[in-house]
This record gives structure tokens, C-alpha cells and sequence, in this order.
């Protein structure tokens, strides 16, 4: 969250590629994090989400609204284009 800070624009990536199961305490924690990451202004893109974990969040009834993709690579460009820069 430090480094958030250190930029003048700010886009957090959170890769959950290792997390083999979400309960609801990993889902607080979770939640908690983007919050924590909107609150000093940054966007925030979750990778990794297995679909064990997918089904797990949706059964939950959570609502994350923020942005995800498949793998940490694909959170990258993600990033990169929403600050306007060139990926080729």
C-alpha cells in the first residue's frame, strides 16, 4: 500500500493466483484491501481468481466491483492501457 502512494497515478494489482480456497474471512480480508487501496485514490485489478474461488465470492454474495483478469500479465497491460500507455 506504501508504494500506491509514490506514484503520481495510482493502479494496485492483487494476484490470488495462490489462494486455493476463499472463505469468508479471506473474502473480508479481500474486500478490505481494495477498500483500503480506493481510499488513498488507486484503481485496483485482482488476478489469479481461480473458479473454484469465482464460485466461491459469487456463492458468498459478494460484490468486489473491481476489475479482474485471468493472469497478473493481463492485470499489467490492463493497467498500463487505463494509463494510456502503449502496449505492443
Amino acid at each position: 500500500m506504501a508504494r500506491a502512494t509514490a506514484s503520481l497515478e495510482y493502479t494496485t494489482g492483487q494476484d490470488i493466483t495462490g489462494v486455493p480456497t476463499v472463505d469468508t474471512l479471506v473474502a473480508q480480508h479481500l474486500i478490505k484491501t481494495i477498500s483500503a487501496a480506493r481510499l488513498m485514490g488507486a484503481d485496483c485489478i485482482i488476478s489469479g481468481i481461480r473458479p473454484q474461488v469465482a464460485q466461491t465470492i459469487v456463492q458468498l454474495g459478494l460484490d468486489l466491483n473491481v476489475a479482474s483478469k485471468a493472469t497478473m500479465a493481463y492485470a499489467l497491460v490492463h493497467a498500463l492501457r487505463r494509463l494510456g500507455r502503449i502496449i505492443q
